[in-house]
């Protein structure tokens, strides 16, 4: 169940901390504020995307490629990257396996996206969804998601970013 209550990291329009909100209100308000996103990346070079649960408040059952979420008031990225991943995929890895991409100010979703890399040679089928956020994962080639968020297919969360953190983590070593 999303906790509407759970206590966001409220920041300014130039990342400067504010006092926390509830994640209800910053999202009725509009309010600016921080959030991690975690793109994994195999050794073929393709790409885990997930399809959202249908239980999310906001985009349900739309593809994304990246996971993550809020951080909390007092968190930063880095840790809120790593929590995020273990709590969605079940994936442990250590702070020096996340590749720091930097950090997207994103207009459209009042947000702050501090933006990190993971290369992962895990299989999929040893992933433990967390029900209530990820509904399907899958792996993707770079060249179709350049399709995807170019046309800014409807099926899929669009952030704004998303060709610039693919030119990057193609690269990612």
């Amino acid at each position: 169940m999303i906790n509407s209550d759970e206590l966001l990291f409220v920041v300014d329009e130039n990342n400067n901390p504010l006092e926390p909100k509830s994640r209800k209100e910053v999202h009725a308000k509009k309010l600016w504020h921080r959030t991690s996103h975690v793109w994994v990346r195999n050794p073929k070079k393709l790409v885990l995307c997930q399809r959202r649960s249908i239980m999310k408040d906001f985009a349900p059952g739309m593809w994304e490629g990246f996971f993550g979420g809020h951080v909390s008031a007092g968190g930063d990225y880095l840790d809120s990257a790593k929590m995020e991943l273990e709590e969605e995929l079940g994936i442990k890895a250590d702070k020096a396996d996340f590749r720091n991409f930097g950090i997207f100010k994103s207009e459209s979703w009042t947000e702050f996206q501090g933006i990190y890399g993971l290369l992962w040679e895990g299989n999929t089928k040893d992933l433990k969804l967390e029900e209530e956020e990820v509904e399907e994962v899958a792996w993707f080639e770079t060249s179709e998601l350049r399709k995807i968020f170019g046309r800014e297919d409807d099926d899929w969360n669009v952030q704004g970013n998303e060709l610039e953190v693919l030119a990057w983590l193609e690269n990612l070593e």
